[in-house]
């Protein structure tokens, strides 16, 4: 059933058209003029014989139903639509779709909710963006992947024996074998003890500095807030190393060495003037190169140990970088400004609530920058290394260099204040919330390939096992046919 209106098929049991709202069936069969529907006379099949035989049964089938008009062209808001009187644009709230199924083929106009069809549209256009995001950094759309699910064991019971064992992992006798490796998304659960134990602590001291007001606690209340949330963001990209090939000692290294080198390299490079405008270039660069500075050989050969390895120099930068802003930036300053207008006393006060201030907001910062943005680096890189040496014609390498564009991109937007002063916090808040989301959404799908890397692996060990097992069968059904022992 059609409706005359707009041609759109209807059910039996409906009494308007669901696009255009016009009666249907009974409804609109009282509205047509009967005298404008030419009647049909019934065809009756005669049987033809042959000798008193029936020979065949012919029949006219009836004519086959009017083809349905053409749905019209979308129609222009508050526009008639030609041949539909009274029909003037879409019904309030309702805007029109066209459908082709293909193209050239014949069109039909819809009408859906605006609130629908401008969700759609927003969904679109975020797939686009999540599309080209992947097409620069070489990843896929991620799969099986659950916030929910991926930190479910967040907040389950683990014992003291389960600690230690989780973290005694790297060395020859404690690594395990590849075909033992899980190669699902991790459930880390280690990290948020971490920062808990960090947080009580950093309030512990807070809290005893407002009661005593000792100042000999500022070093520790500095050195435990800069490094809390660096470090438990470490820590999450270790449990994602699933081969669990890394040590806690190799993770250590590179946090204190590669930090400070980064924080060499940094310093050295920003005595060119231009350098201080390109933060994100001078910055990333100097850690990649501490990366790989400190690790080398083949070893290390899963792209899942190049997002760690850069985490572990994020990391180290971020805390050293943030214990440099916490007392030049804010707590010395507060001080000297607060002796020329306050007691002694008062001014103390001022700049160690001044330095708490900083470092809680840098530590909430934190995982969404020089960690996450030094471990996609270093995953870029070692998914061209693996276990190859390091060459140059790895860092000239366009897959490399259009993965490495991202953090530094993302760095150079985080910080855009430098270039343009101007900008209102309600912006910079902005850019930190949109570029934190991209990094992790990249960061995820290096780690998905890594995980895929490990799989690889495994089906390859498999494969060799078996073809080695196969072999070893057909050598002893051999040996066994030259003994005479098993038939030729």
């Amino acid at each position: 059933m059609f409706c005359n209106r707009c041609g759109t098929e209807s059910q039996p049991n409906d009494k308007f058209c669901k696009s255009c709202g016009a009666p249907v069936g009974a409804a609109a069969a009282s509205s047509v003029d009967a005298a404008a529907v030419p009647a049909v006379a019934p065809v009756v099949a005669q049987p033809v014989t042959n000798g008193g035989a029936v020979a065949g049964a012919q029949a006219v089938a009836p004519p086959m139903p009017p083809m349905p008009p053409m749905p019209p062209a979308m129609p222009m808001a508050g526009a008639s639509i030609p041949g539909q009187p009274g029909m003037a644009g879409p019904p309030p709230g309702m805007v029109p779709v066209v459908y082709q199924a293909y193209p050239g083929g014949p069109q039909q106009v819809y009408y859906m909710p605006a609130t629908a069809v401008q969700g759609h549209a927003h969904q679109s256009m975020l797939d686009g963006l999540k599309g080209r995001i992947r097409n620069l950094a070489s990843t896929e759309a991620l799969e099986g992947f659950s916030l929910g699910q991926t930190f479910s064991q967040t907040f389950a019971k683990h014992g003291t024996d389960a600690v230690d064992e989780y973290m005694m992992v790297g060395a020859s006798r404690t690594t395990p074998p590849i075909e033992l490796v899980e190669t699902g998304w991790p459930k880390p659960w280690m990290f948020f003890r971490l920062l808990a134990f960090f947080a009580v602590a950093f309030a512990v001291l807070y809290e005893v500095w407002k009661f005593t007001g000792n100042i000999p606690l500022m070093p520790a209340m500095l050195i435990v807030g800069a490094f809390a949330v660096p470090l438990s963001t470490l820590v999450l990209l270790f449990e994602m190393n699933t081969p669990h090939n890394v040590s806690i000692v190799m993770v250590g290294k590179l946090f204190v060495v590669g930090g400070l080198a980064a924080l060499c390299a940094v310093s050295f490079e920003y005595m060119v003037g231009i350098a201080g405008k390109l933060p994100g270039v001078v910055e990333e660069t100097a850690k990649l190169a501490a990366v790989l500075l400190v690790v080398r050989g083949t070893r290390y050969k899963y792209q899942l140990n190049g997002i760690l390895f850069g985490a572990a120099v994020g990391a180290g930068f971020a805390s050293f970088e943030t214990c440099f802003y916490g007392l030049i930036n804010s707590f010395l300053p507060t001080l000297i400004q607060g002796l020329q207008q306050m007691q002694e006393a008062d001014a103390i006060t001022a700049a160690m609530q001044s330095m708490v201030n900083n470092l809680v907001v840098r530590g909430v910062l934190a995982p969404f920058g020089h960690v996450a943005w030094t471990a996609i680096a270093a995953g870029a890189f070692w998914r061209l290394k693996r276990d190859q040496p390091t060459s140059a014609s790895m860092l000239m390498d366009h897959r490399f260099l259009k993965a490495f564009a991202i953090p530094v991109l993302m760095h150079t937007l985080w910080d855009a204040s430098v270039l343009m002063p101007n900008l209102s916090f309600i912006v910079n808040v902005a850019l930190w919330i949109g570029t934190g989301l991209v990094t992790w959404y990249v960061l995820f799908g290096f780690i998905q390939q890594g995980l895929k890397q490990v799989k690889e692996e495994q089906m390859t060990h498999l494969q060799a096992t078996l073809a080695n097992v196969e072999a070893g069968m057909d050598s002893s059904v051999v040996a066994g046919q030259r003994a005479g022992v098993l038939p030729a």
